[in-house]
């Protein structure tokens, strides 16, 4: 408010001086500034630093306050100039904190930042998702910034104790949300308050004491992964059969290169050749078409690792398959949707 008082007050002195320039100089016969429009056109010309020569004083009142507009323009103009640059850097700022919001829709959340969550969004992004991050330090978003392309992730600088501040990263738009918390009882206490807003929310944890499984299952979260029960299981793999670990390993990761493997899930429409369709011969039929491998489905929410002879695929199933890297476009093709949900 300070700063608008003394440019308004600067900008009234300025035109006064322009007044007082028409009023000298207009009693002068050998003066070109007749008019207020002469003064004024000299005022913006000297102003803009142009200086076409075109006006100018002769009396010498008129050159003295002209002195002081040539001085005062040279303030206004750096004045001018610098709220610009305040003005633009501040928007920079809030654009690259999030502060416009983001317009992604059906797609991943990753809520808090460190080097396993870097190396989940990884995995999302090489599947051709969108990843929006929630971070609560402002150092994140360069590392954010320098690692993914702005046009498959945004971020959003924000406390995680203000859940309204998740409207900026389409919450309610998006598939599921990772909350990705180096505490149990951070994390714990995160997911109440978002479920209790966003009751809709498909949440995803990770926890380091699986015994604290059963408590976020009881909030409301779905899917909870201990950590340590899935690096020993895969551990005890490597040790009793390495080569089923490293397949298993190579399995669950995006595919990033052609001749690379992955599972896939693919939901079915009702435009889907597969809609209405055996599941021995859905399975025939992507093997030989697509050199694909179908090993399950899931029907009503419910994973079929191993469905049984006769089991018809319906619209809204999804399809669990084994396919390489070279033939994901044209299986996303052939279902009409990207792998994922």
């Amino acid at each position: 408010m300070k700063k608008k008082l003394i440019f308004f007050i600067a900008f009234l002195v300025y035109v006064l001086a322009i007044l007082g320039i028409k009023f000298f100089e207009g009693q002068s016969p050998d003066s070109n500034i007749k008019t207020i429009g002469d003064a004024f056109w000299y005022a913006i010309v000297t102003l803009t630093t142009v200086g076409y020569g075109d006006f100018y004083p002769v009396t010498i009142a008129g050159k003295i306050i002209g002195l002081f507009v040539i001085i005062g323009s040279l303030g206004i103009l750096g004045f001018v100039i610098g709220e610009v640059n305040v003005r633009f850097n501040q928007y920079m700022e809030k654009k690259k904190s999030g502060f416009w919001g983001s317009d992604f829709e059906n797609h991943y959340i990753i809520i808090g930042w460190n080097e396993f969550g870097q190396k989940v969004a990884s995995q999302i992004l090489n599947a051709g998702q969108n990843v929006a991050f929630v971070t609560n330090t402002k150092s994140d978003l360069d590392l954010i910034a320098d690692l993914y392309s702005s046009k498959n992730t945004f971020s959003l600088f924000a406390d995680y104790s203000n859940i309204e501040a998740l409207n900026k990263v389409n919450i309610e738009s998006s598939k599921r949300i990772f909350v990705n918390f180096e505490d149990d009882s951070e994390t714990l206490v995160f997911v109440i308050n978002l479920k209790k807003r966003y009751p809709k929310a498909n949440v995803v944890v990770t926890c380091f004491n699986p015994s604290l499984k059963e408590t976020f299952v009881n909030a409301g979260i779905r899917h909870v992964i201990a950590q340590s029960e899935v690096a020993s299981k895969l551990v005890a793999s490597y040790l009793f059969e390495p080569h089923v670990a490293m397949y298993t390993e190579d399995l669950i990761a995006t595919s990033v290169a052609n001749e690379d493997s992955d599972i896939q899930q693919y939901i079915i429409k009702e435009e889907c050749d597969f809609s209405g369709v055996e599941y021995m011969t859905s399975f025939m039929k992507l093997k030989l078409d697509y050199n694909a491998i179908l090993i399950g489905m899931v029907k009503n929410g419910k994973v079929i690792k191993n469905p049984a002879k006769g089991t018809m695929i319906e619209v809204g199933d999804y399809l669990i398959l084994i396919s390489s890297g070279e033939t994901k476009k044209n299986l996303e093709d052939f279902f009409g949707v990207k792998e994922g949900e």
